[in-house]
């Protein structure tokens, strides 16, 4: 049987380690938070002068909208869940660059134009009515957007309506179409939505117009337009992580890894050196 003053020495030994280990950890812990905390301070806004295309730096709004656009469409995908923010991002530039091509087509080459009164005309038959609780087609143009005022609204209203005008000739160029007995059937199916005010439904032509804008960005085809308008852009990604990771992806690891230093030296993230020193491995 151990005496009581053996015992009371032993304790003391147990508390005074555990007073060590307790002291060890807290440094620790408090070196590990200054140490994130130091590499934490960070510049990076996403798409901020990070792509030029064709010589035009593509405003950050546009990557704003595209980024909640893309959550919107994926809101419930796990496979989303997977990805790195690396990843995520380079789908939203994508989504950028895709935007950016078919619009500058829209505008600048496509060889039609839209005048104020068709802007406002559509706007107040077919787009309001929604705004103001009455049905209408607001949500289908403001997919995952946040408007702050009419006149960003009617932007993309002539955006639309560029489409209903040029799409058409492109479905047809690629050799899509719709089917008569098939689309009189849904013009039919459409109308009877708009039986007590039928002068909110579109006139038929123009409904034939919309149908061909949707099946032709819902096709193969698509994307195929989009190869040949940037097979004639130049695309300048100038943001360096956006670029490096690109880079990466495209197994172009030595110029990744330089794009990668660049983003460490911009935005002092250790995760771009990790990336810098695994491309240099490769």
């Amino acid at each position: 049987m151990q005496s009581v003053g053996k015992l009371s020495v032993k304790r003391n030994r147990i508390i005074l380690i555990s007073l060590i280990l307790l002291i060890v950890l807290a440094t620790l812990t408090t070196a590990f938070i200054i140490s994130k905390k130091a590499e934490k301070p960070s510049t990076y806004v996403f798409g901020e002068q990070a792509l030029k295309v064709n010589g035009k730096i593509v405003e950050t709004s546009v990557f704003r909208d595209e980024k909640n656009i893309f959550f919107d469409r994926n809101k419930g995908n796990s496979s989303l869940m997977q990805k790195t923010d690396e990843e995520i991002n380079d789908l939203i530039l994508e989504e950028v660059i895709k935007k950016v091509l078919a619009d500058n087509y829209f505008y600048n080459e496509s060889g039609y134009k839209v005048t104020q009164k068709e802007i406002d005309d559509y706007y107040n038959k077919y787009v309001k009515p929604s705004l103001e609780g009455a049905g209408g087609e607001g949500s289908s143009i403001s997919e995952g957007l946040d408007y702050k005022s009419e006149a960003e609204y009617k932007k993309d209203v002539e955006l639309y309506i560029l489409k209903l005008k040029s799409v058409p000739g492109i479905a047809k160029e690629y050799g899509i179409s719709l089917d008569e007995n098939e689309f009189n059937t849904k013009y039919d199916e459409y109308t009877k939505q708009y039986k007590d005010m039928p002068k909110s439904a579109h006139p038929k032509d123009e409904y034939k117009k919309m149908l061909l804008v949707r099946e032709f960005s819902i096709s193969d085809k698509l994307n195929t337009w989009l190869e040949k308008l940037r097979s004639k852009a130049k695309i300048e990604i100038l943001e360096p992580s956006l670029n490096a990771f690109r880079l990466y992806k495209n197994g172009e690891y030595s110029k990744a890894a330089d794009e990668y230093k660049k983003a460490y030296k911009k935005y002092k993230q250790s995760l771009y050196k990790d990336k810098e020193k695994e491309c240099r491995n490769k």
